[in-house]
């Protein structure tokens, strides 16, 4: 029996249903990558110094070497490069992985939203006991990727949210150690066309979209932000800490202490020039 409305105009048209999101490409930042012509020096300040949970030990995988400490929330890869094309005077933030939300679904909706994308690449073991096993997988991002960051999916073989876990567990257990690092809140990235640069952020953040303050929340891992710059690279990674004066303390009484400001402080280092971290009060948990 057709329905019809109180005012006899004829049938009542029922509203359409909401269209359904596209399925998300990227589940959140994984971890990010620093070159580094002292590798061993900065892993050492960041496990020794710091008391930062070891994610992987710094080792020589052929091409390059690599170790991986954990920031609550995110890894930060210490990558030491090889080869005649490696600036041998310079550290700085290189990459930014991005965990698949998973990698078949990622690239099904890479192809659907038309965003250019590399192969996916498997990295696999020269160990004897698991040869040839692929470790992970990756995929290159150009269209937000740019000469001075490489951005890319990464889908490891382990269970990357329970090595996550055991990892934040580790930091709590210790406090955040003596920077009181409790996790990684964003990532600011520069660009030079800065809404070009959004828009491509956008199209492959999708469905989400970025918070009122212009930041882009991705699961449990830091914000992406995108602010205008003279160069396109990461400008910060802003650290939440339980307590800015026992961070300020520990970094004044090792001479690591670089901007200190009101609400934020910075982690610098002669010694590792380029090498930068952003210290702010961590924010109260919502009840």
């Amino acid at each position: 029996m057709l329905a019809f409305s109180t005012i006899g105009l004829g049938p009542l048209t029922q509203a359409a249903p909401a269209p359904t999101p596209p399925p998300a490409i990227v589940r959140q930042v994984d971890h990010l990558l620093l070159s580094s012509p002292e590798a061993g020096e900065l892993f050492s300040l960041l496990t020794d110094i710091f008391q930062l949970p070891v994610a992987w030990p710094l080792s020589d995988y052929g091409r390059f070497g690599s170790g991986g400490v954990a920031l609550g929330n995110v890894n930060l890869e210490i990558l030491r490069a090889a080869g005649p094309d490696h600036n041998a005077s310079s550290h700085r933030f290189v990459g930014l992985a991005l965990e698949p939300a998973p990698l078949p679904t990622s690239l099904r909706e890479l192809e659907r939203r038309n965003l250019p994308h590399g192969p996916a690449i498997p990295f696999r073991s020269r160990e004897l006991s698991r040869l040839f096993a692929t470790l992970w997988t990756t995929v290159a991002l150009p269209d937000v990727s740019h000469d001075l960051l490489e951005v890319f999916l990464c889908d490891y073989a382990h269970d990357v949210t329970a090595r996550r876990q055991r990892l934040q567990a580790q930091l709590r257990a210790s406090d955040g150690g003596p920077l009181t690092i409790h996790s990684v809140r964003e990532i600011v990235i520069g660009a030079k066309d800065v809404n070009g640069m959004k828009a491509r952020w956008q199209k492959l953040l999708e469905p989400r979209r970025p918070s009122s303050d212009g930041a882009w929340p991705l699961g449990d891992g830091p914000a992406l932000r995108v602010v205008e710059a003279e160069t396109d690279a990461i400008r910060a990674v802003v650290i939440n800490v339980s307590s800015l004066k026992a961070a300020g303390d520990f970094l004044r009484q090792h001479d690591l202490l670089g901007t200190e400001l009101p609400t934020s402080m910075t982690v610098a280092s002669r010694r590792f020039p380029g090498f930068e971290l952003t210290l702010v009060a961590s924010t109260p948990a919502a009840p």
